[in-house]
C-alpha cells in the first residue's frame, strides 16, 4: 500500500472528533461519537471518537480508526491525549497486516508533568510472512531536578529462528552518571558499563557470558584526572 495508513484513517478519526467536540457543552461529562463507510476497491472503513471533560480543566479525548481494504488488509489507528492540572500526555498507535500475513506496528507517547518533568517513548515491531521479526523501542524521561534517564533497543529475529538483540541506557543526576550497554547474538551476552561519580571518579567494567565458555569479567577505575585508582 502506498499510503501511510496513518494518512489513510486518519480523517474519518477525525471527523468524529471534530464533529464531537463541536457538540461539547462547557460542562462535564463525556460524548461519543462514530461512523463508517465503503472505499474503493470493495473495503470499508469505521471511526470512533470518545471525549470527556472533569473538574479543574480535565479533559481527555479517544479518536480511533479501523479499514478493511479490498487486498485482505487490515490497518487499525488509535490515539488518545489528556490535559488536566498535573500536566499533559498523549499516546498514538497504528498496526497493519497485509495481505500475506506480514504485521507492522508503530507507536508512541509524549507525557509531560505540571513540575516540568517529561517521559516521551516510541516503538516499532515488524513481523514477516517468513517468520523473522524486529522489534524495537526508545523511551526516554527527564525529571524536574534535571536528572534523566534513557533506554532504547531491539531485537531481530531471522526466519530460521536466530536471533540478536541490544539494549542501551543512560542515566544522570546530581549524584553522577551511568552508561550501559548489553548485546545479545550466537550465545554470547556482553554488558559493558561505565560509571562516574559526582567527584568525577569513573569505573569501567565488562562482562560477557559465553554459552559452554562460562563468565568473563574486567573493571577499572580513574580520578578525575584520569589516573588509575583502586575500585
Amino acid at each position: 500500500m502506498s499510503n501511510s495508513p496513518m494518512i489513510r484513517l486518519v480523517p474519518l478519526a477525525v471527523v468524529c472528533a471534530a464533529a464531537l467536540a463541536m457538540a461539547q457543552p462547557s460542562a462535564a461529562g463525556a460524548w461519543q461519537a462514530a461512523g463508517s463507510r465503503r472505499t474503493a476497491g470493495g473495503g470499508a472503513q469505521t471511526g470512533h471518537a470518545i471525549a470527556a471533560r472533569g473538574a479543574a480543566g480535565k479533559r481527555g479525548i479517544h479518536v480511533g480508526g479501523t479499514r478493511f481494504n479490498g487486498d485482505g488488509s487490515v490497518t487499525h489507528v488509535s490515539g488518545g491525549a489528556y490535559v488536566g492540572p498535573g500536566g499533559t500526555a498523549r499516546a498514538g498507535r497504528v498496526t497493519t497486516r497485509e495481505a500475506d500475513g506480514t504485521i507492522v506496528h508503530q507507536g508512541g507517547h509524549t507525557v509531560a508533568g505540571a513540575d516540568g518533568g517529561s517521559d516521551s517513548g516510541r516503538n516499532s515491531y515488524t513481523r514477516n510472512a517468513d517468520g523473522s521479526s524486529q522489534p524495537i523501542y526508545q523511551n526516554s524521561f527527564n525529571t524536574a531536578a534535571a536528572g534523566s534517564f534513557s533506554s532504547s533497543g531491539s531485537t531481530s529475529r531471522s526466519a530460521d529462528g536466530q536471533r540478536s538483540s541490544s539494549r542501551q541506557t543512560t542515566a544522570s543526576g546530581a549524584k553522577g552518571s551511568y552508561a550501559g550497554s548489553t548485546t545479545a547474538a550466537d550465545g554470547t551476552i556482553t554488558h559493558d558499563s561505565t560509571v562516574t561519580g559526582a567527584s568525577g571518579d569513573t569505573y569501567q567494567g565488562e562482562t560477557s557470558y559465553t554459552k559452554g565458555q562460562g563468565l568473563t569479567h574486567s573493571g577499572s577505575c580513574k580520578d578525575a584526572q584520569g589516573n588509575p585508582i583502586q575500585c
